[in-house]
């Protein structure tokens, strides 16, 4: 067992960032080839129609294709790029040295403290 993997599910990481707010809308990317050979060959999102990426989707369209684990530690990014759309919120996914997360930003011009994805 290889304890440097961390685990992480696409989906469940962009619902946390909604913090209850449905996502109205999401852009899928599609997959790099380094994302292609990190998964195995019988993935879900392997099979679906590349016409369901890098367009705008619904949370019920887009929920299937991002329906997956991954490991989320350093290396190349495992997971989709996404950019997800709240009421507030403008979701999507970072990476920083390799480690993926998710990140998120106000939708609107509003007080909040800015975040530095990447760290300082």
């Amino acid at each position: 067992m290889n304890l440097s993997l961390r685990m992480s599910n696409l989906k469940d990481w962009i619902l946390k960032a909604a913090e209850g707010e449905p996502v109205e809308a999401i852009v899928i990317g599609k997959p790099t080839q380094a994302l292609v050979t990190s998964h195995p060959a019988d993935a879900t999102w392997a099979r679906q129609d590349e016409s369901k990426f890098n367009r705008v989707l619904t949370w019920e369209e887009a929920e299937p294709l991002i329906d997956y684990s991954f490991d989320s530690s350093y290396g190349m990014p495992r997971c989709h790029a996404v950019t997800a759309w709240t009421r507030t919120r403008v979701i999507f996914v970072s990476q920083y040295n390799g480690a993926t997360s998710i990140e998120y930003a106000p939708r609107n011009p509003t007080n909040h403290m800015p975040s530095m994805p990447g760290g300082w």
